[in-house]
């Protein structure tokens, strides 16, 4: 083997490895970068990068070597070149990704990078020829290797990201709001389940949803980030205030002094950018935003939340799943008719069920909750998100997976009715599903062909549009609001509970949903 090739390469890897530690620090602004931390981390980074992307561009050498043989070949330049603009690509990409996840600080010094980045290019090529110029001895070769890894070092340590801390907002109370709340969150709802079947009786309550409802589109943010969608929803902030990004953290204390929070998206995934498997996955912070619910409790509303997707800490709202019913109780015809319909489907059939069972239980405690004068329940459904992720029906001749979601949809239809249903008239009723589900695009049915991604079903990856739904007292029926953001949920509801609008809430009020003498009686009011 070449050993000039393998230095070459290694180096590179070695610089892609840099830049990686500086993407991760640009995707964690709350994280602290001590001398300890770089001082341990640029060697744990640049020994990964060799191996990652050292090794790959190692293969692709003596490839280009074997068919066109140099014996003085010196690709250092054009492999740090290479390093620097996919390292471009990534923070402009990143940085367009991850607009509602990163504070302004730090996405403005992630474009930079860019800019950085592009110019560390034109610096690779302009000093490769300047060496080739001198001669293109040893000690030059040498000392243009270095020059370029210290390039990335320099990045990172003279241009620190900005130390950014995320909104604190503790349950303060509101006020006394004009009536009662129920919140379902229903995932897996979009205009096509709405609208299924709309012109029978087999799903009233979705019927009575599309009818009398005041509905929104909802429009959510990118990424698809799960934990953060259903977070933005209930404290009316986006990520970069509220702290919840993905539904898992990452630990390195040897590097860092705080959990990273968020991986910068790579192609090969977020995951493959931490060296050496040294992190530990750990639930993330909770949010730092108080949710609505948390507000109400404060304003002595008695509040339970069933299951709302979330970091919430100790928040004594939530009900704990061990206090729910063990057994759910379905009615014997539908629990009869899944179990046979399961059956087609052995390989997801526990999973699906065991949404079914949990969200039974959580529907009949939360009618049991409304029926004993609860004044504001949350409660969060994912059966149908299940059933339509993996079974959906995709071609005509899917008939046993049109036959099981229609199933759903029955089961989903009665629990929404069993909730509405144990409301009184005064009660303000909101369907809130932050993102749709489609079938793979034209990108992923290619990935599939040759083996990558998952199977072949439904997902929000590309972050569809959701649905966001209002029925009671000074809703305007059957309006409709062409285009809404995640973060307007909350100041909505508290509008339409007669309570001020928190001031730190980045969403907007609905008022188009609303009626207009309502409107003309409850001015807005705003409170810190």
């Amino acid at each position: 083997m070449n050993r000039r090739l393998l230095v070459d390469a290694l180096g590179a890897g070695a610089a892609a490895g840099l830049v990686a530690e500086a993407l991760v620090l640009r995707m964690n602004p709350e994280v602290v970068q001590t001398v300890r931390g770089v001082l341990i981390g640029m060697p744990l980074w640049a020994s990964w990068g060799m191996l990652l992307a050292g090794v790959p561009l190692l293969i692709g050498l003596l490839v280009l070597e074997r068919l066109r043989p140099r014996s003085d070949r010196w690709a250092a330049p054009e492999l740090f070149a290479l390093v620097f603009g996919a390292a471009a690509i990534l923070s402009t990409v990143n940085a367009k990704l991850h607009t509602r996840l990163l504070e302004r600080t730090a996405h403005r010094i992630l474009l930079q990078d860019a800019v950085a980045w592009s110019v560390a290019i034109l610096l690779a090529l302009i000093g490769g020829a300047l060496v080739r110029r001198l001669g293109g001895g040893r000690w030059a070769r040498i000392i243009f290797s270095v020059v370029m890894l210290i390039l990335p070092m320099t990045r990172m340590t003279w241009a620190p990201t900005p130390l950014g801390k995320y909104l604190e907002v503790a349950a303060r109370p509101l006020g006394e709001p004009a009536r009662n709340l129920l919140v379902i969150g229903l995932e897996g709802l979009d205009a096509k389940v709405l609208h299924a079947d709309a012109s029978s009786s087999r799903y009233p309550t979705f019927a009575q949803l599309r009818e009398e409802g005041a509905r929104a589109t909802l429009v959510p943010y990118r990424p698809y980030l799960r934990w953060a969608l259903w977070t933005s929803a209930a404290t009316g902030t986006y990520p970069g205030r509220h702290g919840v990004k993905e539904n898992r953290a990452w630990d390195l204390p040897m590097v860092f002094p705080e959990t990273l929070r968020l991986l910068p998206w790579t192609p090969e995934g977020s995951r493959m950018i931490l060296p050496w498997g040294l992190a530990e996955w750990t639930p993330p912070p909770p949010t730092t935003v108080a949710p609505l619910w948390a507000r109400l409790r404060a304003s002595d509303v008695t509040t339970s939340v069933f299951g709302w997707p979330g970091s919430w800490g100790d928040d004594p709202a939530l009900v704990p799943a061990t206090e729910l019913e063990a057994g759910a109780v379905l009615e014997a015809s539908m629990g009869v008719s899944l179990e046979a319909a399961l059956k087609e489907f052995p390989e997801r059939r526990s999973e699906i069920w065991a949404a079914v069972v949990r969200d039974q239980s959580r529907v009949d405690a939360a009618r049991a909750a409304l029926v004993a004068g609860t004044g504001d329940v949350w409660i969060h459904l994912e059966t149908l998100a299940l059933a339509r992720r993996y079974h959906e029906p995709l071609r005509l001749r899917h008939t046993r997976e049109r036959r099981f979601l229609e199933l759903v949809m029955e089961l989903v239809d009665d629990q929404l009715g069993t909730l509405l249903g144990a409301t009184d008239s005064t009660t303000l009723v909101a369907v809130v599903s932050p993102y749709g589900l489609v079938p793979p695009g034209p990108f992923e049915r290619i990935k599939r062909l040759f083996g990558a991604g998952e199977d072949w079903h439904t997902s929000a990856e590309s972050c569809p549009d959701g649905l966001f739904i209002l029925l009671g007292e000074g809703v305007g029926s059957g309006r409709r609001v062409a285009e809404a953001h995640i973060p307007d949920v909350a100041p909505t509801l508290c509008y339409l509970l007669a309570l001020p609008v928190a001031q730190y809430m980045e969403g907007s009020v609905l008022v188009d949903a609303v009626e207009p003498s309502f409107l003309a009686e409850h001015p807005l009011r705003v409170v810190d």
